[in-house]
């Protein structure tokens, strides 16, 4: 941790599913995911070691695309992760290899890279890491911003500490693995039934959604001219 920042700690119990105001977890044997680790990540994130109430367990397996996925949903969902060494190299060095990863990623349903840095650490330039570069930090935000643009892959700027960044990974796969499976199984994409948190397939919400979300927060329609 950051010397002199002390963090609020991560949940410690499961994600919450409920119906008509009962958990449902046990009743329907929601499970946890099982995360899938390519063999090529050196140090992975502790996932398991560090929220098991979120991940059942990890599993090394050889990926085509990212770093982590999902048993079951291999085909469905890839998360990519750069710490900021391997980001700066992608930027110059390795760019045309880190595109090529980012056009194969935006064929899954649910992506995302997750760099493990924040935006402000980028900003105040990475010298400061002990990185030997001279790639600007304006070059490495632009990048990320034009992934997004063009592959539709979301970027999660998460933290150069260690424990959030794997709180911030475990949490994405858990969310993305138990909507799915939800789904799948019938009981609507949906963890708790009375907020309305509804997240359509789609990678945009239809005005039909957005029509249900503002008039289930009070509040006024856009006019679309």
């Amino acid at each position: 941790m950051k010397e002199g920042i002390v963090y609020c700690s991560a949940t410690t119990g499961r994600l919450r599913v409920m119906r008509e105001g009962c958990c449902i977890i046990r009743r329907e044997k929601i499970p946890k995911p099982v995360v899938l680790l390519d063999t090529r990540e050196k140090e992975p994130l502790p996932l398991r070691a560090n929220h098991p109430n979120w991940i059942k367990a990890e599993r090394r397996v050889t990926l085509k695309t990212g770093d982590y996925s999902i048993e079951g949903m291999e085909g469905l969902l890839a998360l990519e992760r750069k710490i900021l060494a391997d980001l700066v190299a992608c930027t110059v060095t390795y760019r045309q290899r880190f595109l090529a990863a980012c056009a194969r990623l935006s064929g899954f349903v649910w992506k995302a890279i997750l760099v493990e840095a924040t935006f402000e650490d980028i900003r105040a330039g990475i010298e400061r890491f002990d990185i030997p570069s001279d790639v600007h930090p304006n070059a490495i935000c632009g990048t990320l911003d034009a992934i997004e643009a063009k592959f539709g892959i979301p970027i999660i700027y998460a933290s150069t500490v260690r424990e959030l960044a794997t709180e911030r990974a475990a949490s994405w796969l858990s969310k993305h693995f138990t909507y799915w499976w939800l789904e799948k199984n019938g009981h609507g994409r949906v963890l708790v039934d009375s907020d309305g948190l509804r997240i359509s397939l789609n990678t945009g919400f239809s005005r039909r959604w957005v029509g249900r979300l503002i008039k289930g927060c009070n509040l006024k329609e856009p006019s679309v001219d």
